[in-house]
This record gives C-alpha cells, sequence and structure tokens, in this order.
C-alpha cells in the first residue's frame, strides 16, 4: 500500500508544481548544505532574530512551506528550513531510516550552523521528528510547535494505508475540506511547490518509519517544554483527537483549534496561523508565577 501512496504523493507535488513557483522570499534565501550524520543537509535561512527550526512532514521539502506563514515568522524571527534526508536538496544512505535518526539530523544541523538552542516547530511527521528531537536532545530544544501531530502510530498508517487506495483525483480533492474549498476555488493555483519532486523509494522509506515509530504517549509526561499544539478540526491525517491526548500528556501545553481547516491547514490561513505562533513564543510560560507562592 505505501508503495501506491508514495506514487501519489509524487504525483501531487509535480501537479502541485504546475500552480506556481517557490514563493519569491524563500526562493531567494541562499540554498545552503551541511553535512550531517554522514549525508549533506540541505537548508536555507531567512529572517532575524530568535532561530526557530521549522521540520517538514512526510513525502515534502522545505519549499513547500506555506510562503505567507513563512514570511510572517521570519520578520521577528531567524526561520531555518531544511529538507530531511534524500528528500529536497538533501541526501540519504542506506541506513535504514527512523523518527529518532531524522531527529538526530535536526539536533545536528542546528550544531553545524553554529546555534546552541532553537525554538522547533514541526508539521505532521515533521512534529512527531520534534518531539523525539525534545526528548533526546532537551538542551537544544526551546519551545516546541507541534502542528498536525500525533503520539500514537496507530492513528497515522491507518491514515496513510487509507490514502493510498484513493485516486489522485480524489486525494488532491480531500487536501482540504469541502466548504471551504467551494468558498476559495484558486486554492491549488497558490499552494508552493517543491523544487526537486521526492522518489518513490525514499517517501516508501518514510512510510516504514513512521509504521516502526513507537509513539509518544508513554514518554511525553517527561517532556519538559513549553508546547503550543495546532490542529484543524477537519484533519483527516492526524485526528484532533491525537492533538488533545498530546496537550493532556504535557503540562501546561496550548492548543489552537482552528475550524474548518484541515491537515494542511497552513495554506487556509498561513497569516494567521503565523499570528498564533509568534503570540506563544513571545509569551513566557511562567509569568503568572512570583517569587511570593
Amino acid at each position: 500500500m505505501h508503495g501506491r501512496f508514495s506514487l501519489l504523493l509524487c504525483g501531487l507535488i509535480l501537479f502541485v508544481s504546475c500552480g506556481c513557483a517557490v514563493h519569491q522570499s524563500q526562493q531567494d534565501a541562499p540554498l545552503q548544505t551541511a553535512e550531517v550524520n554522514g549525508v549533506q543537509l540541505g537548508y536555507r535561512i531567512l529572517g532575524n532574530g530568535p532561530p526557530l527550526l521549522l521540520i517538514m512532514g512526510y513525502a515534502g521539502t522545505m519549499d513547500v512551506w506555506d510562503p505567507t506563514m513563512v514570511g510572517e515568522l521570519s520578520r521577528q524571527r531567524t526561520v531555518i528550513l531544511y529538507d530531511n534526508r534524500g528528500m529536497g536538496y538533501s541526501t540519504i544512505d542506506e541506513k535504514p531510516l527512523t523518527t529518532t535518526m531524522m531527529a538526530s539530523d535536526a539536533a545536528e544541523l542546528l550544531k553545524a550552523i553554529g546555534i546552541e538552542r532553537a525554538d522547533v516547530m514541526g508539521w505532521s511527521m515533521g512534529s512527531i521528528i520534534a518531539q523525539e528531537m525534545a526528548l533526546a536532545y532537551p538542551d537544544r530544544v526551546g519551545k516546541m510547535i507541534l502542528y498536525g501531530t500525533a503520539v500514537d502510530s496507530a492513528p497515522v498508517k491507518a491514515a496513510l494505508d487509507g490514502m493510498g487506495a484513493l485516486s489522485h483525483k480524489e486525494f488532491v480533492a480531500r487536501l482540504f475540506p469541502d466548504a471551504w474549498k467551494e468558498l476559495h476555488p484558486d486554492i491549488y493555483s497558490r499552494l508552493p511547490s517543491s523544487s526537486i519532486a521526492p522518489s518513490a523509494e525514499v517517501i516508501g522509506r518514510q512510510y516504514q518509519a513512521l509504521v516502526n515509530w513507537p509513539g509518544t504517549r508513554e514518554r511525553l509526561a517527561k517532556l519538559n517544554k513549553e508546547t503550543l499544539v495546532i490542529v484543524g478540526q477537519a484533519d483527516r491525517i492526524t485526528p484532533p483527537e491525537q492533538a488533545m491526548a498530546t496537550v493532556s500528556l504535557i503540562d501546561g501545553a496550548w492548543l489552537a483549534r482552528f475550524m474548518g481547516a484541515g491537515h494542511w491547514l497552513m495554506y487556509q490561513a498561513g497569516k494567521d496561523m503565523a499570528s498564533v505562533v509568534e503570540g506563544f513564543l513571545r509569551v513566557q510560560g511562567d509569568l503568572l508565577i512570583s517569587s511570593e507562592d
């Protein structure tokens, strides 16, 4: 099933690539590479200010982050975008691909570019990588934003396999909730595109990494990180129930639910999403705690 879904995702990226080019602000950021854990990772840096690392999700490259959201975030922050190993401008080796390996890549990339600690935002599979990164390398991670996230692997596998049973037309039709899509029929022409289509083989390896991921339900209580969880209430890939579970497991976590939004929420409301993220990053989580308590 994952092989068919790999081809489906590749076809989607080619479909999207016909719609528009990479947003100019992201395209203008120089492409750089760093040697990390035996592979070369391609990355771009935009803006100035406190560092914010963005970790891409399943089958995606850094170029498909919503340009509006990235542009807004880069007004106040140094935004680091990169390709997971084997995707886009990043290479891959023959070692079995795992979520912990990709988490190590993220932590080592920060080290390679001279950043000791960064806030981290992950989307979908990227949010799983962000969780594993924060658990394994807590000193490297400041605040954490988990967008379209999960704590259990079973719902993720079920969603991927379900998508794999769809035709390309059916898959594209499910990218956004029907009611919202009817009000925004031009959405497909506005999607950012990937400069390099990923290979089905690498996507298959990402699928296997997610299938083998043990989940974090039993481990998140140990995570002492200020966390924002973002979810679209119409998300068909990572169900809102998974977002609620994440919030219940991380002490003091914030939850932002967008009504009428799906897994590709950032393309529906990039500016609003950036505003929520920026507000969370600015707030001191312990501002109500005083020395008199």
